[in-house]
């Protein structure tokens, strides 16, 4: 029985977290909101599935370092920084999703702001163009970089992401 990539990466997780790997993104502010910072540091970056002919794009698995301060200027050297954790993102132009904890994908709309939403358009971003210049300003970012409004839908699981 063939293993799915998708599979193998999950039961190598923990090998991937604790590899030394290069920044692929220079440590940024996820969000900022009622006196607390949330601060990332992405440590790694693996594509570890792809989409369809009808819905292209990549699985990418990160792992991020998180960090809390008070201040959004606060120095990225002298943050305490938490274990690496991993996410999941659907790099896509016309279905971007991030994979929730229970296996589905809720799609992303990068472009129209929505405070709730601004965290995840940053991860979103520095994990599927880690060598772009993200701006404070994450959804002027990803309409920059060309996406649209897209529907904030949940999909079950990556197969239903990537079917039209």
């Amino acid at each position: 029985m063939k293993t799915s990539p998708i599979l193998a990466a999950a039961l190598t997780l923990p090998a991937v977290l604790a590899l030394p790997g290069p920044v692929l993104a220079e440590p940024y502010l996820g969000r900022c909101h009622m006196g607390e910072c949330l601060h990332y540091d992405q440590v790694s970056r693996s594509v570890i599935g792809t989409g369809s002919a009808a819905v292209p794009g990549d699985l990418v698995l990160v792992a991020l370092r998180s960090a809390v301060s008070d201040r959004a200027d606060a120095d990225p050297a002298t943050l305490a920084r938490e274990a690496p954790a991993p996410v999941q993102v659907f790099c896509g132009m016309d279905r971007p999703a991030y994979r929730l904890t229970d296996g589905a994908y809720q799609g992303l709309d990068l472009v129209t702001p929505a405070g709730a939403t601004t965290l995840v358009t940053a991860i979103y971003l520095h994990a599927c163009h880690p060598v772009a210049e993200i701006s404070d300003d994450p959804f002027a970012a990803a309409h920059a970089l060309g996406y649209a409004a897209t529907p904030m839908e949940v999909h079950a699981d990556l197969d239903a992401l990537t079917r039209r």
